[in-house]
């Protein structure tokens, strides 16, 4: 299986600015009509960084891609080297714990019956 915009475009970061070369506009991912749409949806995913199980949102979003083991590739952009550098980190710590998991999966439903 290849997971790919495992950012959401960026929106994941929880973060509406841009990178001064990442593209302008970013098509919203199924959530939500439009990106800043996601962005605020995403802020709802900050508890699993207040818990302990991530040190931010994209180190959360790049841990639950590899948490699949049918997963064998992820297909992310990068900004910067310090993006690639932040996210080879945040893989080397493995996938999120069950714990965090089932935190995620209660967030999710929340967001989804929300509406």
């Amino acid at each position: 299986m290849i997971g790919i915009r495992p950012l959401a475009g960026g929106a994941l970061s929880g973060v509406a600015d841009r990178h001064p070369i990442a593209t302008r506009t970013v098509e919203p991912i199924a959530t939500g009509p439009d990106y800043l749409t996601d962005v605020r949806r995403a802020q709802r995913f900050r508890i699993l960084v207040e818990e302990g199980h991530a040190a931010s949102l994209v180190e959360a979003a790049l841990r639950l891609a590899i948490a699949t083991d049918a997963m064998s590739t992820v297909l992310v952009g990068y900004s910067s080297l310090e993006h690639l550098e932040a996210a080879a980190a945040a893989v080397g710590r493995g996938p999120l714990p069950p714990a965090a998991l089932e935190r995620l999966a209660a967030v999710w439903r929340e967001l989804t019956s929300d509406g």
